[in-house]
């Protein structure tokens, strides 16, 4: 895999989902990020770093983000909202 270079949040949802293999296809590195566990996501990409973490959490940003990234396509969601 290559150096992340783009961080997808909500990764696990359809559009962050066909995002994430865009940006896989165009030769990208991603973190794909989303709260829910892996076998609730609807695409999971091998190629991809799969986070299971809350973007929404202050405190789990920095790990999310890791320095690393230059891009972040933040589409996770409050689905409680």
């Amino acid at each position: 895999m290559a150096d992340i270079d783009a961080v997808v949040t909500g990764a696990g949802g359809f559009i962050g989902g066909n995002l994430t293999r865009v940006l896989l296809a165009e030769g990208r590195g991603v973190r794909a990020v989303d709260r829910k566990p892996l076998h609730e996501w609807h695409q999971v990409h091998d190629g991809a770093k799969n986070v299971v973490s809350d973007a929404l959490q202050r405190d789990t940003c920095a790990e999310i983000l890791d320095g690393r990234a230059g891009e972040v396509y933040h589409l996770a969601a409050d689905e409680n909202s």
